[in-house]
């Protein structure tokens, strides 16, 4: 628990209250998206304008949760390896697992930061009531939504090259963000994108959101949409895993 205790303080510090431009990316940029376009784009009846400030919270959430993903984690994670921080831990007497439930530990909380900021804005902002059971709901389904986003993450971070690492993520989010209605409604995209887009994580937790915060009937197809992808993205990073391991131990026979 103590070893525990100061990888959590200690990854709070570097990844967290030393790490601005993931602040920027993840957190301060969507939220800074939320306010302009709310605010841009009020056009509308009243409760046409309700409806659209509470859906966009909720992508703008989604969208938070998926920069914090594909491109913090899976850079972190990329770093760590290639600096040598995860060889290291593991020949120490407590291993890697302190550190992986830390590097966990920080991105749920970053979602959860994100819920509290987006919601706030929405609330402080636009008037937006949100009341106990929403703001509950909304934070539980961002931790269990983000799930397959960070196993996307961990994924990515085994690619070999900054580089590619760094397009991979953007070639990744961006277009997901698209298809799957986060940054305009998926109905004003042609009839094939949205069929793709209804197929990515994004959506499904997007749709939940909207169904919990405007109080409508909770579709459980996206919970198994949820489910599917946490599923497939946990078998891929197993697989990825194991195929490091075997190349690891073949290079320190040769």
């Amino acid at each position: 628990m103590k070893s525990l205790k100061t990888q959590l303080a200690f990854d709070g510090k570097r990844l967290i209250l030393r790490n601005f431009s993931y602040i920027f990316f993840s957190l301060l940029m969507p939220a800074g998206l939320y306010s302009l376009f709310t605010k841009v784009m009020s056009v509308g009846s009243s409760p046409q304008m309700k409806l659209f400030y509470v859906t966009y919270m909720d992508s703008m959430i989604v969208y938070s949760i998926l920069i914090s993903a594909l491109f913090g984690i899976a850079a972190i994670l990329k770093r760590d390896r290639d600096q040598g921080l995860v060889t290291f831990l593991s020949l120490s007497a407590y291993g890697t697992l302190p550190y992986y439930l830390s590097v966990a530990f920080w991105m749920l909380m970053m979602s959860l930061f994100s819920v509290a900021v987006m919601g706030s804005l929405a609330v402080v902002i636009n008037g937006v009531s949100l009341h106990l059971d929403q703001w509950l709901a909304l934070f539980g389904i961002v931790l269990i939504g983000q799930l397959p986003l960070m196993l996307i993450g961990i994924g990515l971070s085994y690619i070999r090259r900054y580089e590619t690492l760094s397009l991979a993520s953007n070639l990744i989010t961006f277009p997901m963000a698209i298809v799957s209605g986060l940054w305009w409604p998926i109905n004003m995209l042609p009839k094939w994108l949205q069929s793709i887009g209804e197929l990515m994580p994004t959506y499904f937790v997007n749709q939940l959101l909207n169904q919990l915060t405007s109080r409508a009937k909770v579709n459980l197809t996206n919970l198994l949409g949820i489910a599917a992808w946490f599923v497939v993205t946990g078998l891929l990073v197993i697989a990825l895993s194991k195929h490091e391991q075997r190349k690891g131990v073949a290079l320190g026979e040769a």
